[in-house]
């Protein structure tokens, strides 16, 4: 696996270009999250329990590493224009 670049050494163009795909990303597994979700529950009123309610839980940590990223790029974006 090719190692990713730190933040410092790329351009603010990159940066910008990064940020940009990091929120869409985030608001795509945002929505397929909810997705799940709701799925989940639809199945779980109709057929009782099951791991579809708890499945989408399971990606919620993908959701706080990419607004931590996106922070730290808006961080590093934010100390080069000053």
């Amino acid at each position: 696996m090719k190692k990713q670049p730190e933040l410092s050494e790329l351009s603010i163009e990159e940066l910008e270009k990064r940020a940009k795909m990091t929120k869409l990303s985030s608001t795509m597994l945002i929505v397929a999250i909810l997705f799940q979700f709701l799925t989940g529950v639809y199945l779980t009123f109709k057929n009782g329990f099951n791991v579809f309610i708890i499945l989408p839980m399971a990606f919620l940590p993908l959701i706080i590493v990419n607004f931590t990223n996106l922070k730290k790029i808006k961080e590093e974006i934010a100390k080069r224009k000053s």
